[in-house]
């Protein structure tokens, strides 16, 4: 009976024994799973931020297994396509994360030991307000308008003295302006634009200054045209006999420069900087210093006779060509991958 009850006692005890085991490893496994889905789920969800980031340095990016990265202890790459309905662009975006980093993370099923997918919608939005780009002069600050009036609307975050033509508007004072500032663009875009069209040296810092404000004018096939963009890494002055500038002239990026313009120069386009502008002296009935218009997150100075025309098919084609001011946003955010693949 002692034998039996011993043989017995050692039997229980080695099922016990045995469930635990296989307990411990069971739950050791399920850990590791749970480790490697959630690890798999953000490389997933970092492909979609990194579409995200790459869209918005280029608006027309498409293409499948882009910018793969491998990284411990996995990678990720996505693909995009884009949809363009009423002319805003749409992208879905599929975004994968993969474990290990040496395995094959370009579709699914593939050989890794965990894979994650995920799929985001993305649009883009204009992220300036209404009315951005239909004024003569917007500005954060005061406006003070020298002796000859401004073609076009004025629009301000403090007062406005002087004259406008008529039929045209001033609004003073605008509480959105003072809340907010003068909104930021696409700095960056703007930068490597004029890069890209030779007006900007990165390496030098160096600009040179088109007399046109087209790049490439419209035509039948190309109705908005190419402006030149002018990217000025400091403050910005023109002055003297009938010196002209031509193209978008961005002072200064996210820092903040002043632009100055005396006598009869003048710029055939837009200006924007996040400082202050003074136009001194030229003018009068033959010389308009800017046709366009400006942006300041500063002031406007109009000393003498200096004189603003605003060019509506300058200002849109800056909108529409350039998108200065766009950005990419995620709509939805979609788990696609319910079930996941585990190694033995």
């Amino acid at each position: 009976m002692a034998l039996v009850f011993a043989l017995v006692t050692v039997l229980v005890l080695t099922v016990l024994g045995s469930l635990a085991l296989f307990r411990s490893i069971s739950e050791n496994r399920i850990s590791r799973v749970s480790l490697e889905e959630a690890q798999a789920l953000l490389l997933a969800d970092a492909g979609v931020n990194r579409a995200q980031y790459q869209i918005r340095q280029n608006f027309n990016l498409s293409g499948s297994n882009l910018f793969t990265t491998s990284s411990s202890p996995g990678k990720y790459n996505f693909d995009v396509s884009i949809s363009s309905p009423f002319g805003v662009r749409n992208y879905t975006v599929i975004g994968r994360g993969c474990l290990p980093a040496n395995c094959n993370c370009t579709s699914l099923p593939n050989n890794c030991n965990m894979t994650r997918e995920v799929k985001a919608s993305m649009n883009e939005y204009q992220n300036t307000p209404t009315g951005f780009y239909d004024n003569a002069i917007c500005s954060t600050g005061n406006i003070a308008i020298g002796n000859d009036p401004v073609g076009g609307d004025v629009f301000s975050g403090g007062t406005v003295t002087g004259p406008v033509d008529s039929g045209y508007t001033i609004t003073q004072n605008d509480p959105t302006l003072q809340a907010n500032g003068l909104p930021s663009l696409d700095f960056e875009s703007l930068r490597q634009t004029s890069i890209d069209q030779g007006w900007y040296n990165a390496s030098t810092n160096v600009t040179t200054y088109p007399i046109s404000f087209w790049k490439v004018a419209p035509s039948p096939s190309d109705p908005i045209g190419v402006p030149n963009v002018v990217f000025v890494n400091g403050d910005f002055s023109i002055a003297g006999g009938k010196q002209v500038v031509g193209g978008f002239v961005v002072v200064g990026g996210n820092t903040i420069y002043d632009a100055a313009i005396s006598g009869n120069a003048s710029i055939d386009g837009c200006l924007y900087t996040r400082g202050d502008i003074v136009l001194n002296g030229g003018g009068g009935p033959t010389i308009v210093n800017i046709t366009g218009g400006v942006w300041a997150g500063g002031t406007v100075s109009m000393n003498g006779n200096p004189h603003i025309d605003y060019n509506e098919s300058y200002m849109y084609a800056i909108r529409d060509a350039l998108h200065p001011n766009t950005d990419v946003r995620i709509i939805a955010w979609l788990d696609t991958q319910n079930s996941y693949n585990v190694s033995p």
